[in-house]
């Protein structure tokens, strides 16, 4: 992937963005004080994940490579995540995944795309992590393909947003732990339509076990994908 600088949102689509803003002020999704979607006050208390973490699955460890990835070896090469899961940035996760707002995907998005612009982990096309048909009906929008396609457009890297697809099965939300998190994981992807070797971006809201990333990681490799790497708005540690 070539570095390039952030792109703006067209013409168009900030005069939209200003007219509804006017019409419906936004409202801070943590504090609920109008003008921002973060408020200023909010926005310092959101903690960016940063080292010392595991290189690998980014969850806080002393080491270069965490014990249990060392024993579980995933399928992904390695995982970034912007901010720990916590105060405003777990409130912008469940905005967008629960609440019906999808006007903070940009929000969430850009940052998401300067993580990427500065990692430079070299990938061909970025894979949204696909949810079930009946899910997605009744949420209107699938968060994880909102936030890819922010990040394509603030890169330029393609988003393969078929290549991988959901099958029908619980939630991931719904299971009590790691271990039946995994388990359900295991047969719920399928590979879809898309490009096959190269490097690719797995793309989620929230990591928490890893479970998702690992099972979508390894249908891509099961198609030909030489590296998967991951990166997500937030990280459970």
């Amino acid at each position: 992937m070539t570095p390039a600088p952030v792109r703006q949102r067209s013409l168009a689509s900030r005069i939209w963005s200003h007219a509804l803003d006017s019409v419906f002020p936004p409202h801070c999704v943590s504090c609920r004080a109008f003008g921002r979607f973060v408020c200023g006050d909010c926005l310092v208390r959101m903690v960016r994940a940063e080292h010392p973490r595991c290189g690998v699955c980014w969850q806080p460890s002393a080491d270069s490579r965490c014990q249990h990835c060392r024993h579980l070896q995933p399928a992904f090469t390695a995982v970034r995540s912007v901010y720990a899961f916590g105060g405003p940035a777990r409130d912008l996760v469940h905005a967008l995944k629960y609440s019906g707002l999808s006007a903070v995907a940009p929000l969430m998005g850009e940052e998401m795309a300067g993580l990427l612009l500065g990692w430079k982990p070299g990938v061909s096309a970025i894979v949204p992590v696909p949810m079930a048909g009946a899910r997605r009906r009744r949420r209107g929008y699938n968060q994880s393909e909102l936030l890819a396609r922010e990040i394509g457009r603030c890169t330029g890297v393609p988003v393969a947003g078929r290549a991988i697809v959901r099958r029908v099965g619980p939630s991931q939300v719904e299971q009590p732990d790691e271990a039946a998190r995994r388990a359900n994981a295991k047969d719920a992807f399928a590979a879809g339509r898309g490009p096959v070797g190269g490097s690719f971006l797995l793309v989620d809201d929230t990591m928490t076990t890893g479970a998702t990333l690992d099972a979508c990681a390894r249908v891509l490799k099961s198609v030909g994908a030489e590296r998967v790497y991951g990166l997500t708005f937030a990280r459970e540690s």
